[in-house]
């Protein structure tokens, strides 16, 4: 890869591919100040094609149940990628693993934060992350054209506003 070039990496989409919202059921029982910190599980999965053209980073954000947070939320996103035939540098794999979840986190993050601007307890923002921390979620990054299973999720800590 030559460093002074750009990858070559072309979004193809983004798009929410699964939004849930709602509150806990006595949220109306609490005042709307409320103060809460959700602890939200951040799960990152990526993947390549077969001929490594074309690939794919997905972002899912949810709380747990058993937490019994104010909001419940349940949110998937997915960047479509593709090589840019013309400019190739950076082996898709190599930005699926590394750059994909930077890249893809940010809509995630404005996403929940727009699902949850009108609620009761007010807007989630999620916070930064380290990427080194989650880049295991995304073994090898194999070409394969079915979505891989993430073997494990790290979880990131959102506050309010």
């Amino acid at each position: 890869m030559d460093e002074t070039r750009q990858p070559g990496i072309l979004i193809g989409q983004i798009y929410v591919e699964r939004a849930e919202f709602s509150h806990r059921e006595d949220a109306l029982n609490l005042p709307p100040n409320t103060q809460f910190q959700p602890n939200l599980q951040v799960r990152f999965q990526g993947g390549v094609g077969p001929d490594e053209k074309t690939g794919f980073v997905r972002i899912s954000v949810q709380t747990r149940a058993d937490d019994k947070p104010l909001y419940n939320i349940a949110l998937t996103m997915i960047a479509l990628l593709l090589v840019d035939g013309k400019k190739k540098n950076l082996p898709l794999k190599d930005y699926v693993r590394g750059a994909g979840p930077v890249m893809l986190y940010p809509f995630a993050r404005e996403a929940v934060a727009g699902l949850t601007w009108r609620g009761r307890f007010g807007p989630i923002w999620m916070n930064p992350f380290n990427l080194s921390a989650v880049l295991d979620q995304i073994p090898g990054v194999e070409a394969a054209v079915r979505l891989p299973k993430v073997k494990r999720a790290r979880r990131a800590k959102a506050s309010p506003r």
